[in-house]
C-alpha cells in the first residue's frame, strides 16, 4: 500500500504508479494491481483500460502484462542514451577547438531526432528532442544517403551559414549524424576534415571499429 499525501496525485502520477507495479512481476492480474498501487479495483480497471487501447499495457485472459508501445520507448530511450553518452564529450570538444556550433541527430524512419546542440545560433527544431523531416537538412541528407550505401558527408553552403555534415553508424542498426556550422567567413578551413573525424571517434566508442586518424 501506498501511504496516502496531502497533496492530491495528478493522472500522470496515478498512471506512473500502477506502470511502476509491474516491478513486482509480469502478469498481474487486476486485484494485484490494485494492491500494489492502493487504488479501488474500479479505478485501476478504467485506467488499465485506457493504457490497454494506447499499447502500453496488453490484457491476456485475467491477467495485464506490459505493451509493446512501452517496451519499444523503452529500447529507443536506452539507444539513444548510448548514443548521447557517447557523443557529448565529442561535441563539445569541436564546440571549444573550432568555435562552431555542432548538433547530434539520429534517423528516425524518414524523420530527424535531435539528441543534443552546443552552440548558440540554433532555432527551436534543433533542441533535443525535437523532430524534423530529414530531407531538409545537411545531417538529414547525410544520414539517408549513408542508410541508403551512398557517401556519407554532406556540405551545405548559404548566404551567411556553411554546415558541414558526416552521418555514421551507431551500433543497433541505427544511423546517426553530427554536423557543425559557423558563419561562411569564420567557418575552418579544415572544418569538413574534423566533422568527418569525429563522427568516426564516436562510431568507433558505439560499434568498437577503429577511428581513422584525426
Amino acid at each position: 500500500m501506498v501511504c496516502p499525501t496531502d497533496a492530491p496525485e495528478t493522472v500522470l502520477g496515478r498512471v506512473t504508479r500502477l506502470l511502476d507495479a509491474f516491478r513486482h512481476g509480469d502478469g498481474l492480474t487486476l486485484s494485484q494491481l490494485a494492491r500494489h498501487t492502493g487504488f479501488p479495483p474500479s479505478s485501476t480497471h478504467r485506467m488499465l483500460g485506457q493504457l490497454v487501447d494506447a499499447g502500453l499495457v496488453r490484457r491476456s485472459e485475467t491477467r495485464y502484462h506490459l505493451g509493446t508501445a512501452l517496451i519499444e520507448l523503452g529500447g529507443l530511450a536506452v539507444a539513444y542514451d548510448r548514443i548521447h553518452r557517447a557523443a557529448l564529450p565529442v561535441l563539445f570538444g569541436l564546440r571549444r577547438e573550432l568555435g562552431v556550433d555542432v548538433r547530434l541527430t539520429v534517423l528516425d524512419g524518414d524523420s530527424l531526432l535531435c539528441l543534443a546542440a552546443v552552440g548558440r545560433s540554433f532555432d527551436a527544431a534543433s533542441r533535443a528532442g525535437e523532430r524534423r523531416p530529414a530531407c531538409g537538412s545537411a545531417d538529414g541528407v547525410a544520414a539517408l544517403a549513408h542508410r541508403a550505401g551512398e557517401p556519407r558527408e554532406f556540405v551545405a553552403t548559404g548566404e551567411r551559414i556553411r554546415c558541414v555534415a558526416a552521418a555514421f553508424p551507431a551500433g543497433d542498426g541505427e544511423t546517426a549524424a553530427l554536423s557543425a556550422s559557423a558563419p561562411r567567413e569564420r567557418a575552418p578551413r579544415e572544418l569538413g576534415r574534423r566533422v568527418r573525424s569525429a563522427a568516426d571517434t564516436i562510431a568507433a566508442q558505439l560499434t568498437g571499429a577503429a577511428a581513422g586518424p584525426p
